[in-house]
């Protein structure tokens, strides 16, 4: 089996902490294949990291004992100062550390990725290699640069972010302009030729915090662990692949 989960923040005031680590206890076991955490599992964006670590010492505890037979850790914008760090300690780090992942279950193939790349690709003329640069000095913004982050997030949403989600909570990614388009990008046929993605595999993503899967099942969004303008009933949520089969489901605690 395998279970995927994004969006964690923690160090966010606004981080679900306790679902999160209610979470690694239900699901400390050795029948897991893959947990795969698909970034941002850290904001490192906000605050200090070395507070944001000591204060989810507890958490951070848990994570390193987890019985799963293989954790991967894909970076997001939020924490890309980690792939830099299992660059410069290599096996040291307790995961496995990549931009993307490639797995097979149950004969079918899964892509997983943080999604922070489909916002690079409607940012031009700002390249791939600019954004990460920017989300690994973002890692070290503290304060003023900290807002100026959420300042900078809140514009690409639009202001009319929250109105919309009150009357349709589960519509993240149809609410602003900027959301739909990366929505349509992921659903879209052709998305391979910019991402790298085989024809034949399942795109999982995070990023956007918006939790949804496709028809087909051909796309998912994991969600996020926040408690922000998604109604608690569409939070703390994470996939299960077993058999192939793919599901979005959501923790309830």
């Amino acid at each position: 089996m395998i279970l995927v989960l994004s969006d964690v923040h923690l160090g966010y005031e606004r981080c679900n902490k306790q679902a999160f680590s209610n979470f690694l206890d239900k699901y400390d076991s050795g029948d897991i294949d893959h947990m795969v955490f698909l970034g941002d599992l850290f904001d490192f964006w906000r605050r200090n990291n070395a507070e944001i670590i000591t204060e989810n010492n507890d958490v951070i505890d848990k994570l390193l004992k987890l019985n799963a037979k293989e954790i991967n850790y894909i970076v997001g914008n939020h924490d890309y100062y980690m792939y830099k760090l299992s660059e410069r300690y290599g096996d040291n780090i307790p995961f496995i550390i990549s931009k993307n992942l490639r797995l097979e279950d149950g004969g079918n193939k899964f892509y997983f990725t943080q999604g922070y790349e489909f916002e690079a690709l409607y940012m031009e003329p700002v390249t791939l290699e600019m954004y990460e640069e920017f989300s690994e000095k973002m890692c070290f913004s503290k304060d003023i640069i900290g807002d100026l982050a959420g300042h900078i997030w809140s514009l690409i949403q639009g202001n009319d972010l929250k109105e919309k989600l009150e009357k349709n909570p589960r519509s993240r990614l149809e609410s602003t302009e900027e959301l739909k388009k990366i929505y349509k990008f992921a659903i879209s046929k052709g998305k391979g030729f910019l991402m790298g993605m085989k024809s034949d595999e399942t795109l999982v993503f995070g990023h956007t915090h918006g939790p949804f899967i496709n028809k087909e099942k051909t796309v998912v969004n994991s969600g996020s662990w926040v408690n922000e303008l998604l109604s608690n009933e569409y939070q703390n949520s994470y996939v299960e692949i077993s058999n192939g089969n793919l599901e979005l489901k959501f923790f309830k605690f």
